[in-house]
């Protein structure tokens, strides 16, 4: 079913970053909080979203070598792109 909520604008960041951070989405996030809020939490269990592996580029196919320093790098650039903070 189709709703249309208002919602004061720091609740609604914050509830965009989490379905980011958790990999789900909005309606996911509000699913899950009225669910929660209404009692019902063990009546709808969340069904667990499958995590993909990163991939790489590489200036040489099959010769890609990383090390944790590289892993660190990547995982920083990676967050802040997903926030929005540009690398």
């Amino acid at each position: 079913m189709r709703t249309t909520l208002d919602l004061p604008d720091e609740v609604l960041r914050r509830a965009k970053i989490a379905a980011v951070e958790r990999g789900t989405t909005l309606r996911e996030i509000v699913r899950q909080a009225l669910t929660h809020e209404l009692g019902l939490a063990d009546e709808a269990p969340t069904p667990r979203k499958r995590t993909a592996f990163p991939i790489f580029d590489s200036k040489a196919p099959r010769s890609l070598v990383l090390g944790a320093a590289d892993f660190s790098i990547l995982e920083f650039e990676e967050d802040a792109r997903r926030h929005g903070l540009g690398s």
